[in-house]
């Protein structure tokens, strides 16, 4: 069976990365987002919190800034995480990559990497 765009070969469906929050658990990576107004980026991430007596699952899905998460998976898990752009008009559009410059605080790159 051939891989198809969101399967790895043997079938299996790709799965978001995980990374840890800010001294709160764990959490999965379902895409990076920079905002156009100011360049700063934020990570939206994904959990199952399981609480009460008769256990309740609550799915949270959320957005943090970029620097609040740390990978947990070698850097290759992550090459596939979608990234877009907010624009200023509140439209979610591409990301698509800038020309070469010197890295600054704003940049793409600047997104959590494997340890």
């Amino acid at each position: 069976m051939a891989a198809q765009g969101d399967e790895l070969p043997g079938g299996r469906p790709w799965s978001p990365p995980i990374v840890e929050l800010a001294g709160d658990g764990a959490a999965y990576l379902l895409c990076w987002e920079q905002h156009e107004q100011d360049g700063s980026w934020y990570a939206w991430v994904s959990w199952i919190q399981s609480t009460g007596d008769p256990v309740r699952h609550r799915h949270h899905v959320v957005s943090v800034r970029a620097g609040a998460v740390r990978p947990l998976e070698n850097q290759g898990a992550y090459a596939r995480v979608p990234r877009r752009v907010l624009g200023r008009d509140g439209q979610i559009r591409p990301w698509t990559p800038a020309a070469p410059s010197t890295p600054g605080i704003h940049d793409p790159g600047n997104e959590p990497r494997a340890r």
